[in-house]
């Protein structure tokens, strides 16, 4: 395992933005000649990286895939958070949506009740519109620091549904008659409590299959009910 979580790492940190060369990376990591190129033959015929002539490059999905997995591993959290990047996992989570058949607004900001506010993905397919809060919850809700970020998200769209008529163009649902919207949270690792104050906390990796079946789990669920005349 520390072998696999070593050559995760340094692949994300490496592949940030542009390809790496095979033996660059081989001189990043602390692991004997065999396990490394078993582990990257492995990661290779599974479609997790792609190289050729000798440079090795992942795509955005890939790259999630290679974080995932170095989280099971043992890799900090916080580290493969850095190496990840915000923005890409809020690309990454902004994808899922619009593959399920959503409307996305990525960094949706607006200005209510005297001050500025953002929703990281505002995800709508009607008459649902999830806004999903993209953080790393490294020690579960248990912590106060998460707790404080979910109390904060749950004010955040309460504030975006007492002011959702005014914003009808701006997030895509002009002729929506009604909606609802739906807080979520969003981590890279699996959280201990799958929920917090009704607010569903889903793994990215998971969230394809949520979205299939949350629907059906609405009355658990945070919701503000919005009617549009």
């Amino acid at each position: 395992m520390p072998a696999q979580r070593d050559i995760l790492i340094a692949l994300l940190e490496r592949t940030r933005g542009q390809p790496v060369e095979r033996g660059t990376l081989r001189e990043a990591v602390r692991v004997t000649d065999e396990a490394y190129d078993d582990y990257m033959a492995y990661l290779a015929s599974n479609g997790l990286i792609d190289e050729e002539g000798g440079s090795i490059s992942a795509s955005l999905d890939q790259r999630l895939g290679l974080a995932v997995r170095a989280v099971r591993v043992g890799g900090d959290l916080e580290r493969v958070s850095r190496a990840l990047g915000w923005l890409e996992f809020e690309e990454i989570v902004a994808r899922i949506f619009e593959e399920n058949g959503y409307d996305v607004k990525r960094r949706f900001r607006f200005q209510a009740e005297g001050r500025r506010w953002e929703i990281d993905v505002l995800a709508a397919r009607r008459p649902l519109i999830v806004c999903a809060e993209c953080k790393h919850w490294a020690r579960g809700l248990g912590s106060a620091t998460a707790r404080r970020i979910a109390e904060a998200h749950l004010e955040k769209v309460e504030v975006l549904s007492r002011g959702l008529e005014g914003l009808r163009d701006r997030a895509g649902i002009r002729h929506w008659s009604r909606a609802t919207l739906i807080p979520m949270a969003l981590s890279l690792q699996p959280a201990r409590e799958r929920v917090y104050r009704r607010i569903p906390v889903v793994s990215v990796y998971g969230l394809p299959g949520f979205l299939s079946e949350y629907e059906a789990q609405m009355g658990w669920l945070a919701s503000f009910p919005v009617d549009l005349p």
